[in-house]
């Protein structure tokens, strides 16, 4: 028989390790897209809510409800990286202890309740989302505690958070068919009992259609902008963009250590030869989110399988339970160092689902400030490309809102200086070549990542 405290000390090393990890990131600015949602709720904080559509150069299509709730924390505690933070805060306890509820409803024992609890923990994408101020680790949290509702016949609380899931994100509305879906799985013999489920996402769907109908009425679009930078992302793909987004999708399932967890929930599989529960919860969204991303342009991020990442660990916890030590501590170790499993260049990296962008993070504005001061260099003319273009004000929050030239795509021949970075995505393979032939005016390394000034040997200092 366990005792309460036995049973409770799993939320209370929850609780603490939560707060450890919120403090921790106190001084991480926005990163990768974060960096929209510190630039739409300065834009909201300063300027008001106005209709509640951001202005049309960053307004890529999602429901204003996060960033809402982040400026409100910013009226509340005052405009700084620490308030946004904070506000993270409650999302990333209700997640942990969503999963710990989980795992109770799961039946599985005190040490494999542990066991979860670490590896939800220690998981590079989980951990890095959590430590920035990101939508896709509040659907997750909202995602978790549906899923809870469900299983606890809290029917209240379900309607309620799917309400939450649709405002936050545009991925919102596949959550909820993933939730539908994953329900009409597990309830199949009960069909009264799923349809009494199904109704309870209509208020959810209800209130998101009027949004989506007001957004436009006033923008005059409903998914696809002409906007720089997002009318790109919302196209349908050919024959070749099709193989190439099954190819980033079966990446995301192999990155960053996932790979050991994808690995084991197909053991899972095999072993058990029939789709139970703790497979469902986690291979419906799989599914049905690779279906749904696979045919449009809107590149795909790791970070978007989080939700399917954290649902398989219901299959890995029992192979691991069964097996030696060893393979418990394979898997931990494997996870651990996800973080520092990194591709060299030319291969993209998913930054933001790994904690090595500290590297850059923390450092970006101590290069930028050299830049200038030491070799007197005009930012503004200056290319880069996404993250790094993006100005301090947008990523640090501070006064600060000069902006670097974007590159993406364009030639580099007529500019002096370009600033790389590890953690940039969208130099062409040409420019890098290109850069290997320029001048490194400046270099600083830090963590696994670099930041290098480029000067064009075209312009010769005097």
């Amino acid at each position: 028989m366990v005792s309460i405290f036995e049973k409770y000390k799993i939320y209370i090393a929850a609780i603490i390790s939560v707060f450890a990890i919120n403090i921790f990131s106190w001084r991480l600015p926005f990163f990768w897209d974060t960096i929209l949602t510190s630039t739409i709720t300065q834009h909201f904080f300063e300027n008001g809510f106005g209709n509640f559509i951001p202005p049309p150069q960053f307004d890529a299509g999602h429901p204003p409800l996060f960033y809402i709730y982040i400026t409100l924390v910013f009226k509340l505690f005052g405009k700084s990286l620490i308030s946004a933070h904070l506000g993270m805060l409650p999302f990333h306890l209700l997640g942990v202890v969503a999963f710990i509820r989980l795992l109770e409803h799961f039946a599985f024992p005190l040490r494999a309740q542990w066991l979860g609890f670490l590896l939800f923990m220690i998981m590079p994408t989980a951990l890095t989302q959590y430590s920035l101020i990101s939508y896709d680790a509040v659907l997750l949290s909202l995602y978790l505690t549906a899923l809870v509702a469900f299983f606890e016949n809290r029917k209240l609380v379900f309607s309620f958070v799917l309400i939450g899931i649709v405002g936050v994100s545009l991925r919102g509305l596949f959550c909820v068919a993933s939730l539908a879906v994953t329900i009409f799985l597990l309830n199949k013999n009960n069909l009264k009992s799923t349809f009494n489920w199904i109704l309870l996402l209509l208020p959810a769907i209800v209130i998101i259609s009027f949004w989506y109908g007001y957004h436009y009425k006033e923008t005059g679009w409903l998914l696809s902008t002409n906007a720089e930078g997002w009318a790109q992302q919302r196209g349908v793909v050919n024959i070749k963009g099709l193989l190439k987004n099954g190819i980033s999708i079966a990446r995301c399932f192999f990155d960053v250590g996932i790979f050991v967890l994808s690995l084991i929930s197909l053991w899972y599989l095999i072993l058990y030869k029939k789709i139970n529960k703790n497979i469902i919860v986690w291979l419906v969204p799989a599914v049905l989110f690779s279906v749904v991303f696979l045919p449009f342009s809107n590149p795909i991020n790791h970070r978007y399988f989080l939700i399917v990442y954290v649902l398989m660990l219901l299959s890995v916890i029992p192979i691991l339970m069964s097996k030696k030590i060893i393979f418990t501590i394979v898997t931990i170790g494997v996870l651990m160092f996800g973080h520092f499993l990194i591709y060299p260049q030319p291969i993209s990296n998913g930054w933001d689902c790994s904690l090595v962008h500290i590297g850059y993070s923390l450092n970006k504005k101590y290069v930028l400030e050299t830049m200038e001061n030491s070799y007197h260099i005009d930012r503004s003319k200056v290319g880069a490309v996404f993250p790094v273009n993006t100005s301090l004000y947008q990523s640090d929050m501070l006064a600060d809102t000069i902006r670097m030239l974007n590159v993406n795509g364009k030639s580099i021949d007529s500019l002096e200086y370009v600033l790389y970075a590890t953690v940039c995505n969208d130099f062409s393979d040409e420019q890098l070549t290109q850069l290997k032939q320029w001048n490194p005016l400046f270099t600083y390394r830090s963590f696994m990542t670099e930041m290098i000034v480029y000067k064009n040997p075209k312009f010769h200092t005097p």
